[in-house]
């Protein structure tokens, strides 16, 4: 056993040095620079192209400020969730040292008594921290990015919360009982890695000297206008050819052409995504505390399979995985790479997951299948490293991006739409396709508005299947009016 974790180098550890982004080196080279400022270019083309669109066709001009107030709305309610994660993690490091110190005053019995119950209680508060976020989450109706802050920094709080136990509990067993000069670890340390851009607990890391102020500002910027330029392309491109889901009928050719015309929207995404979370808000917290390894993910676009992918995209969470999920099945458990490996898929896709239920407000789990099916599959399938294999992969990460766009926005569409009258909670909870089984229990964006009307002006349409509200304005006895609605204005 010994030799095969040797082989596979399990027991290697991450090592902080002090080191820029990957893009922040690659930037310094005014040819890569021009590929960034093509980039930019063609977003400020499509910032236009918005704006032009908007004014022309709509008579206002929206550059996606309307999801934005949308997507951050009660954003009080999520201020004060993150205090509240902050402060239960400072509670957990005042448990852990009261722990760490009573236990090396007790005798053997006792000893394992008092870690039951630490453990006991750190279970409780693990569990706790899920019940927390989706009560917030549903009790507040929280939309969609404000519930995806409060699920996505509980997760992160709660990595990081076993990063500490899990590295400075080991220490503290192997402390002899005689021992009185035990040095538990200090607040500021624990406050700190609180809010650097990292998941694993060291007492120190490397440090910058000083803060550049000029790059947290620029990275800032960037930030949010990466935001801006996300919320525009989103409602430009993605939500025009799906908002009326619900309200018609959607032929499946419709559908598949839609999927194959949003490939190129759903690599905008994800790029912008990885920008926004990676890159930009990474480096701002980084330089604002003088993080000094700055290696929060590698040239995953290089990649010509999956399993590169998967290990260069995001380093600090992959870090994580490797040191608590992978190298404990195969320590802890005595299991081979190929269970550990997969171990790490599930969990990670479990985790993905319950974010984006509680985000959504449901449970579509495209994602995970993606992540389970897909991910095990093509992450064991070795691309050759030339340019056909990178071009595979790039189409076959837009087929996957647009496939999770277009479906997740046609399950937010058909509940907000066409909900259902006294949904069960398979249906309030679960995705349209099992809904729309129950077709006689659905009521459309068009029927509501009538509904209204009619209890509006005390009358009823009997020609329904052609009456709309315009025409029932409008009234009967004028032109294109509706004769047969009663009680509407007659002039």
């Amino acid at each position: 056993m010994e030799s095969t974790r040797k082989k596979n180098n399990v027991s290697k550890e991450k090592d902080f040095i002090e080191r820029n982004s990957l893009l922040t080196d690659l930037f310094e080279d005014k040819h890569i620079r021009t590929v960034y400022n093509m980039f930019l270019a063609i977003f400020i083309g499509l910032f236009f192209n918005t704006v032009t669109y908007d004014y022309i066709k709509r008579g206002e001009i929206n550059l996606g400020v309307r999801l934005i107030k949308i997507g951050f709305g009660k954003i009080h309610i999520v201020i004060i969730t993150w205090l509240s994660y902050i402060l239960s993690s400072c509670l957990v490091f005042c448990c852990f040292n009261i722990w760490a110190k009573f236990r090396t005053f007790r005798n053997k019995q006792h000893t394992k008594i008092w870690d039951r119950c630490y453990l006991t209680l750190l279970v409780l508060y693990y569990v706790g921290s899920f019940k927390l976020a989706e009560n917030t989450v549903t009790t507040f109706k929280l939309p969609i990015c404000s519930a995806a802050i409060v699920v996505v920094e509980q997760v992160r709080l709660l990595m990081k919360i076993h990063s500490f136990v899990r590295t400075k509990t080991p220490h503290i067993i192997n402390t002899k009982r005689t021992d009185d000069k035990h040095t538990p670890p200090t607040f500021s340390n624990f406050l700190y890695f609180l809010f650097i851009p990292t998941l694993l607990y060291r007492d120190s890391y490397p440090r910058k000297d000083k803060i550049d102020w000029t790059f947290a500002a620029f990275k800032l910027l960037e930030f949010v206008g990466a935001i801006f330029f996300l919320s525009f392309v989103t409602e430009r491109y993605l939500n025009p050819s799906l908002q009326d889901f619900g309200l018609r009928e959607y032929q499946l050719k419709e559908l598949i052409l839609i999927l194959f015309e949003n490939t190129i929207t759903g690599i905008f995404i994800l790029m912008l995504m990885f920008f926004i979370v990676l890159h930009s808000c990474q480096n701002f917290f980084g330089e604002i505390t003088k993080f000094g390894d700055r290696m929060f993910y590698s040239d995953w676009w290089t990649c010509t399979s999956y399993g590169g992918y998967f290990r260069k995209w995001n380093i600090v969470v992959q870090d994580w995985l490797y040191v608590y999920i992978y190298k404990e099945f195969m320590e802890s458990f005595g299991t081979s790479a190929a269970v550990a490996k997969f171990g790490v898929i599930v969990i990670s896709a479990l985790v993905h997951e319950w974010c984006l239920t509680h985000a959504f407000g449901f449970f579509f789990p495209l994602l995970f299948v993606e992540f389970v099916v897909l991910g095990s599959i093509l992450g064991n399938v070795g691309g050759y490293k030339n340019i056909v294999f990178n071009v595979i992969f790039w189409y076959s990460l837009a087929i996957g991006m647009s496939s999770l766009c277009t479906f997740y926005t046609i399950e937010y569409y058909a509940r907000n739409n066409a909900p259902i009258k006294n949904p069960t909670f398979l249906e309030s909870r679960f995705s349209v396709y099992l809904r729309t089984l129950r077709t006689d229990r659905r009521t459309s964006r068009r029927e509501r508005v009538r509904a209204a009307s009619d209890a509006e002006r005390g009358g009823k349409c009997t020609l329904r299947a052609t009456c709309t509200p315009r025409r029932r304005d409008k009234g009967p006895g004028r032109p294109g009016g509706c004769p047969a609605c009663t009680g509407a204005a007659t002039a």
